[in-house]
C-alpha cells in the first residue's frame, strides 16, 4: 500500500513541541543591545492636534529615542489601502497622528528605551496639545446630513461604496405575493489571541538588511508595504514570523507599529522591540463584524424567493488600512447564500466613524450576511407559516445545477459555487438533531415554564482565494525532505497538514519531514495565512513542488538502476523496479546522484529541489449545516446552549482531526459573538471594553460538545479537492444560536433583529412582551 496519511486522524507534529514550552514567539526574540517601544496613544476620539513635544522624553536617563509624526518627514508614509470599491475615498492611516487624532487610541508617539518601564515612563513626559472635536460613532448616524466630517475627501463619511446585482430587482419586487422587510444589526467585535500583537526588527550594520520578526498572518506582504513605506528594495528586508498564539485574521494587518519599530530600528541604529498589552489590543486592534442590514425579500405566497434587495451599512472605523473594504465587499456578495436568488440588488456602503479601524475577523463579512439571511428567512417562515427547513429546502440550490456562476464577484473572486449537495447536509443535519421530534419536546418545555429554542443556519464560505501561494520541497542527501511554505500558521496544524501531503507524493513517512514557514528569506514569494487558504493553496502549492521533485527522481532513480522510469514504482521511501523489490535505491541515494558532483543524466542540473507558486483566481466554496438548541431562562435572560449538530463539506479532508478541532473553536467565538461578546463605545467615542473585565469571552462551560458530520464534494478547482473549512464554525454559530434563541422568545410577541443576545437584552425583550422577569 504505501504511504498514505491523507485522510488519517495522524497527530499533529506541533504539539510535543508546544507542550513542552520549545515554542519560539517574537517576545521571545533576543537580540544584543535589544531596545524597548512604548506608544503614545490619542485618548480622544477626535481632536486637532495642535503640537507634540517630545524633548523632556528624549532627555530621560535610559531613553535612546523619542519622536512623532514630524520625525517621520515632510511627507509621511501611509498605510495602503490594497483594494477598493467602485466609489472609494482613500482615508489612509499614517503611522503617527499628523494633524487630527481620530479614534482612542490612535499612535501620536513613540518612545524608545533601554526597557519598556523606562520607556512607559517616558510617555508622561510627552506634551501634546489637543483641539478637541465632536465624535461620531453609530456608522448609521455617520452617514447622515450634519454629522461631524471625519475626512474632508469624504464629506459624507462615505469612505466607498458599491453596488452588486444581477438580474431584474424592481420586476422580480413588482410580481411578488410577498414582501418582507427587517432591520438586522451585527455588533462590532474581533478576534482575541492569546498572544497579543509583536514585533522586533534589528538592522545589520554591515550588510544594511533589515530583519524583522512579526506575530503576522502574511509575512510576505508585510515585507511588500515595509519596502514601500521605508523606501527601501523589498531584497534588503527580511520578514520572519515565529511561533504564533492565534491570528484569527486581526494579525492580517498592516498596523502603525508594524512599520515604526522597523522604522525606528533604522533611526537609532539599534534593535528594537515592541510587544502589545492586552489593553493596546483592545484599542487599536482590527476591529470587525459591525454592520447594520436593511433587506427586503420578494416571495410567491409558496416561500419561493423572487428578488433580494438589501443596503450593507459597514462601521469601518476611522481609517481603511490594507482591507479595510473586504468586509464589506464580501458580505455584499455572500447575501444570498447558497440558495436560489435570480434577481439580486445589494449595496455596500462603508461608513466613517471615530472607532478603531475595522478589517477581517474570522469570516470576513460571512459571519455578517449570514446572520442576515438566515435571521430573515425565519422570519419569513413565520410571516408565511411554512416550516424554516422547509422553506429552505424549497430555495437551495440542488447538485444538478453545480457549478453555480451568482454573477457577482467580490474584491477576493467570483462567486462561482463549484461543488456540493446543499439539500442533502440539510437533511443530514435535521437528521442528527432529531428536528422531527424538536416541536413535542418545546411543548413539553412550555408547559413546564421553559423556554428552549432551536435554531438553524445554512452558510457558505469563500475559501482559498488567489492570487497565488509559494511552496518548496528538497530532498537533501541525508534523504531529509524539507518544505517550505509562505503560508504562516496561528495554530490550526498546518504543518501536520502539508506533511501528510507531503508524505502521500513523496513516499516517506509524515513526521520525518520538515516544515518551514513564515519566513520571507527562505521562499521569495507568498501570501499567507487568511480566508482558508492553506489547504488549497499552500497545499496545491506542495503538490506541485512535490511532483517535480519527485519527477527528476525519479528521473535521477531509472539512472542509476538502469532501467526505464516508466519500470519503476515508489513506495516506502525507495524507488524500486516493479517485480524486482532488491533492485531499488532510497531517497538519500538518489539526493546524493542529484548533488553536484554526483551520478546524474548528461544535462541534467544539480540539486533536487522545486519551487513552484500555484496561481488561481477561482476559489472553492465549502458550506454547512450548524443547528442550535438552547434553553432561556424566563427570569434573567441568560441562554444556554445545550445540543449543537453541524455537517461540513469542505471537500477531501486531509486531517479529520484538525478539521474538527477548527470547526469546535470558530463554533466558540460565533457563539460568542451571538451571546457575548462586544466593543461598546459611549456616544464620546471612549471604548467601554479595553479588559476582560468588560469583554466576556466564552469560557469552555459555555461550549458545548459539538456532534459533526461530514460530507465530501471535492472541489474541481485543485488536484486535492479540497476546499478550506477553518472559519465555517464562526459563520455559522453566530446565526444558529441566534435563530435558537429567538425560537425560544418570539412567540411571545417579540422578534429578534440584532445581537450580541447578552442576557440583559434578552431579559428586555422578555419584558417588552410582559413575560415576567
Amino acid at each position: 500500500m504505501g504511504v498514505q496519511t491523507i485522510g488519517a486522524n495522524v497527530k499533529r507534529l506541533e504539539d510535543p513541541r508546544l507542550l513542552r514550552g520549545e515554542a519560539a514567539y517574537v517576545d521571545d526574540i533576543q537580540v544584543p543591545g535589544l531596545r524597548h517601544m512604548a506608544v503614545l496613544r490619542s485618548p480622544h476620539a477626535h481632536a486637532r492636534v495642535l503640537s507634540v513635544d517630545v524633548g523632556a522624553a528624549r532627555a530621560l536617563p535610559g531613553v535612546d529615542d523619542a519622536f512623532s509624526a514630524a520625525d517621520l518627514g515632510a511627507q509621511p508614509p501611509a498605510i495602503p489601502a490594497l483594494f477598493a470599491m467602485d466609489t472609494f475615498h482613500p482615508a489612509p492611516q499614517y503611522p503617527l497622528a499628523t494633524d487630527t487624532v481620530r479614534f482612542v487610541g490612535e499612535p501620536v508617539a513613540v518612545v524608545v528605551a533601554e526597557s519598556r518601564h523606562v520607556a512607559e515612563d517616558a510617555l508622561e513626559l510627552i506634551e501634546v496639545e489637543y483641539e478637541p472635536l465632536e465624535a461620531v460613532v453609530d456608522a448609521y448616524a455617520a452617514i447622515q446630513p450634519g454629522a461631524p466630517v471625519l475626512h474632508a475627501n469624504a464629506p459624507d463619511n462615505v469612505a466607498a461604496r458599491q453596488v452588486y446585482q444581477t438580474g431584474d430587482v424592481d420586476a422580480a419586487f413588482a410580481a411578488a405575493d410577498r414582501v418582507i422587510r427587517e432591520r438586522l444589526d451585527m455588533q462590532r467585535y474581533t478576534g482575541i489571541p492569546m498572544e497579543t500583537r509583536g514585533v522586533v526588527a534589528s538592522r545589520d550594520a554591515v550588510t544594511g538588511e533589515l530583519t524583522v520578526w512579526n506575530s503576522t498572518q502574511w509575512p510576505h506582504t508585510v515585507r511588500t508595504i515595509l519596502a514601500g513605506m521605508l523606501a527601501m528594495p523589498a531584497r534588503a528586508i527580511r520578514v520572519i514570523t515565529p511561533d504564533i498564539g492565534g491570528g484569527f485574521g486581526v494579525k492580517a494587518d498592516f498596523n502603525s507599529e508594524d512599520f515604526l519599530v522597523p522604522f525606528a530600528a533604522v533611526r537609532t541604529g539599534k534593535p528594537v522591540k515592541w510587544i502589545e498589552d492586552r489593553n493596546e489590543h483592545f484599542l487599536s486592534i482590527a476591529h470587525s463584524r459591525e454592520q447594520i442590514h436593511e433587506v427586503e425579500i420578494a416571495l410567491r405566497d409558496d416561500g419561493t424567493i423572487l428578488g433580494l434587495r438589501a443596503r450593507h451599512i459597514t462601521d469601518c472605523g476611522a481609517y481603511q488600512r490594507p482591507l479595510g473594504v473586504i468586509n464589506a465587499s464580501l458580505s455584499a456578495t455572500s447575501l444570498g447564500g447558497v440558495y436560489r436568488v435570480p434577481n439580486y440588488r445589494v449595496e455596500a456602503v462603508c461608513a466613517s466613524t471615530n472607532k478603531a479601524p475595522a478589517s477581517p475577523y474570522r469570516g470576513a463579512g460571512a459571519p455578517e450576511s449570514t446572520f442576515a439571511r438566515e435571521r430573515l428567512l425565519d422570519i419569513v417562515a413565520r410571516e408565511l407559516g411554512i416550516d424554516r427547513a422547509e422553506l429552505r429546502r424549497r430555495n437551495l440550490l440542488t447538485p444538478e445545477e453545480l457549478p453555480f456562476d451568482t454573477g457577482l464577484a467580490s474584491a477576493e473572486a467570483a462567486v462561482v459555487l463549484d461543488s456540493g449537495d446543499f439539500p442533502a447536509g440539510l437533511d443530514k443535519a435535521l437528521e442528527m438533531i432529531d428536528y422531527a421530534g424538536f416541536p413535542a419536546r418545546q411543548r413539553a418545555a412550555r408547559d413546564e415554564g421553559r423556554l428552549v429554542g432551536l435554531g438553524i443556519c445554512v452558510y457558505h464560505q469563500i475559501t482559498g482565494p488567489g492570487p497565488f501561494e509559494g511552496g518548496s520541497v528538497r530532498v537533501d542527501p541525508t534523504g531529509e525532505v524539507t518544505v517550505v511554505s509562505g503560508a504562516a500558521p496561528m495554530g490550526q496544524g498546518t504543518a501536520t497538514m502539508l506533511a501528510q501531503i507531503a508524505a502521500d507524493e513523496l513516499q516517506v513517512p509524515y513526521d520525518s519531514i520538515k516544515l518551514v514557514f513564515g519566513d520571507t528569506g527562505r521562499l521569495p514569494f507568498g501570501m499567507g495565512t487568511y480566508a482558508s487558504r492553506n489547504a488549497v493553496m499552500a497545499g496545491t502549492a506542495l503538490v506541485l513542488a512535490a511532483r517535480k521533485v519527485r519527477d527528476k527522481a525519479e528521473e535521477l532513480a531509472a539512472h542509476l538502476l538502469e532501467a526505464d522510469p516508466a519500470d519503476l514504482v515508489l513506495e516506502d521511501g525507495a524507488f524500486s523496479v516493479k517485480g524486482v523489490p532488491a533492485s531499488s535505491v532510497s531517497w538519500a541515494q538518489v539526493a546524493a546522484a542529484a548533488s553536484p558532483g554526483g551520478s546524474r543524466p548528461a544535462g541534467m542540473e544539480p540539486d533536487l529541489e522545486s519551487v513552484q507558486y500555484f496561481e488561481n483566481l477561482a476559489a472553492p466554496y465549502s458550506y454547512g449545516i450548524h443547528i442550535a438548541e438552547v434553553e432561556v431562562d424566563p427570569h434573567t435572560g441568560y441562554t444556554t446552549v445545550g445540543r449543537y449538530v453541524v455537517v461540513n463539506d469542505a471537500g477531501t479532508i486531509v486531517n479529520p482531526r484538525n478539521a474538527e478541532g477548527q470547526i469546535v473553536g470558530g463554533v466558540a467565538q460565533g457563539l460568542g459573538g451571538a451571546l457575548m461578546e462586544e466593543l461598546v463605545y459611549g456616544e464620546d467615542g471612549q471604548p467601554q471594553s479595553t479588559s476582560f473585565m468588560d469583554y466576556l469571552i466564552p469560557g469552555s462551560l459555555d461550549v458545548p460538545d459539538v456532534e459533526i458530520g461530514h460530507l465530501e464534494s471535492k472541489s474541481p478547482l485543485n488536484p486535492l479537492g479540497v476546499k478550506g473549512m477553518g472559519e465555517g464554525g464562526a459563520i455559522g454559530a453566530h446565526s444558529a444560536v441566534a435563530n435558537a434563541v429567538a425560537d425560544a422568545i418570539e412567540h411571545l410577541g417579540v422578534t429578534v433583529t440584532r445581537t450580541p443576545l447578552k442576557p440583559a437584552a434578552v431579559w428586555q425583550l422578555l419584558r417588552s412582551a410582559g413575560a415576567s422577569a
